[in-house]
């Protein structure tokens, strides 16, 4: 029998949960905005450690506290977001306990208008601060899931801090940001990368570029659209994704069959994963009927892929005891 990582069946390889399944043709239907929304849960700020000029940032989340001990399942949002905007946050708030961890949502560099000009750099200052502090809650095990440049950004993490003990990470929609901006920008790609190299250089870095999915300034743009750099590379899927190739600890591959930001079908992206993929545990989902913002399964895939963290945390724990 072939290996997964040798051939992938399509119609197979990434099949859902039951609980995620939608029937072929019909759409989901959004969730209704909720009129309010509550959490059992608290309003938290911690610092990152200081960057090589003493400068710390503060970064605000929402903790919801799962007991004593308990996996922390950190929420990294994309571009552009922030920790309690969008439904998706909100599911794996309300989902988290019940499958046995703490949740901490919380701002990155990227948040907001932060996106412009963040330095992707300070990812690893970020998440090292948002696990400091679920230690300093008396939480030893971390996971991870991240939403869109959340996948890249905890991808990364992983792969330079190689934590020790037991880890996970689900990676919802990683889209790959170097294509996408290829695609966008068509014939004027290589120019536009070439004017925001020269505005880098003439200390002009946050100088606007314009016509893009977001805001970005000259040398935040460089990150996604020159190859060479971290970011770019790292779910470039015609590339060797050396980063994602390092991380061992159990993945998620998660997309939707709707993914708006998908520069080939996202099936063929989850399969390009599965044959790179070192980790021991790697599962993939193409969920039906959904995007890139999981309109419409939120809940549902919160429940699912907590459920799955959960048992991949397990399955670690006996593989070290053995």
């Amino acid at each position: 029998m072939k290996k997964t990582k040798d051939i992938v069946d399509e119609s197979r390889a990434h099949a859902v949960p039951a609980a995620l399944e939608w029937p072929e043709g019909m759409e989901r239907e959004g969730a209704a905005e909720d009129a309010a929304w509550e959490c059992a849960g608290e309003l938290v700020s911690f610092a990152t450690a200081p960057d090589r000029k003493g400068h710390v940032r503060r970064l605000d989340g929402f903790w919801r506290d799962g007991g004593k001990g308990t996996p922390v399942l950190c929420f990294v949002h994309g571009m552009g977001s922030n920790f309690y905007r969008s439904r998706l946050k909100k599911a794996f708030l309300e989902a988290g306990p019940a499958f046995g961890f703490s949740v901490l949502s919380f701002n990155n560099a990227g948040a907001e208008s932060g996106t412009e000009n963040e330095d992707f750099r300070e990812t690893l200052r970020d998440l090292d601060a948002a696990a400091a502090y679920g230690r300093r809650r008396g939480h030893r095990t971390v996971v991870w899931v991240g939403h869109s440049t959340g996948c890249q950004k905890s991808v990364w993490w992983l792969e330079r801090r190689r934590p020790a003990g037991r880890t996970a990470v689900a990676l919802l929609a990683p889209a790959d940001d170097h294509a996408i901006v290829r695609r966008q920008l068509g014939r004027r790609f290589g120019a536009r990368v070439d004017w925001a190299r020269r505005q880098v250089a003439a200390g002009k870095p946050e100088a606007p570029v314009p016509g893009l999915y977001e805001r970005f300034g000259a040398k935040r743009f460089l990150s996604v659209a020159d190859p060479r750099q971290t970011e770019a590379g790292l779910f470039r899927y015609d590339g060797p994704l050396t980063v994602f190739r390092r991380v061992a600890c159990p993945v998620l591959a998660v997309f939707g069959a709707e993914e708006e930001f998908a520069p080939v079908p996202p099936g063929e992206m989850l399969s390009i994963l599965a044959r790179r993929t070192r980790s021991a545990r790697f599962a993939s989902w193409l969920v039906p009927a959904t995007g890139h913002g999981f309109r419409g399964c939120e809940d549902a895939l919160a429940r699912e892929t907590c459920r799955w963290l959960a048992a991949a945390l397990r399955g670690a724990g006996r593989r070290a005891e053995s």
